[in-house]
C-alpha cells in the first residue's frame, strides 16, 4: 500500500473504529508486532495498550467524534491533528460524571508496514481535559456577556 491508502486507513480508524470502540475492527488494522508508544505509566506497548485506551475512553464519554483537521502522509508515516469532540459521563482520571460536552485536539503520529499500523505516538493535553471537565467554563462579564 502507499501514502493515500495508509492515510485513508489511519482516517478510518481514528475516526471511526476507535471512537466507536470497534475493537476487533481495530485489531484487524494492526501490524503484528504492533507498538503503541502512547501507554500510561507501567502498560505494556502492543495492540492491547491500545484497545485499553479506547475502552477506558468509553466508558468516560459518550457520543465520540473525531474531527480529522490535518492528515500528512511522507512514506511510511501518516500525520493526524485531530480534534476528539464528546460528552463526559463516566469518570476519567478522578473526576466523576460531569454531563459536560468537551472538544480537545490531540496529535497523532503513525507508521505503516505493508497497510498496517505498525506504531502509535499521541500528544494530547489531558491536563487540559481534565480542567474542562472538573471546573465550569468561566462566565463572561462586562463586554463580552453583552454579546
Amino acid at each position: 500500500m502507499g501514502m493515500p491508502e495508509n492515510k485513508a486507513a489511519a482516517i478510518a480508524v481514528h475516526t471511526r473504529a476507535i471512537p466507536g470502540n470497534h475493537g476487533d475492527a481495530v485489531a484487524a488494522l494492526l501490524a503484528p508486532g504492533f507498538r503503541n508508544h502512547d501507554t500510561s505509566p507501567g502498560g505494556e506497548g502492543g495492540a492491547e495498550a491500545l484497545l485499553a485506551t479506547m475502552h477506558w475512553y468509553d466508558e468516560a464519554f459518550e457520543d465520540q467524534r473525531v474531527e480529522v483537521l490535518h492528515a500528512v502522509a511522507d512514506g511510511d508515516l501518516v500525520a493526524l491533528h485531530v480534534e476528539l469532540s464528546a460528552r463526559h459521563t463516566g469518570f476519567f482520571r478522578g473526576v466523576a460524571p460531569t454531563g459536560r460536552r468537551f472538544a480537545v485536539r490531540e496529535m497523532h503520529v503513525l507508521r505503516f508496514a505493508e497497510g498496517r499500523e505498525a506504531e502509535h505516538w499521541c500528544v494530547r493535553d489531558e491536563a487540559a481535559l481534565v480542567r474542562a471537565l472538573a471546573h465550569p467554563a468561566p462566565v463572561a462579564v462586562g463586554a463580552a456577556a453583552a454579546r
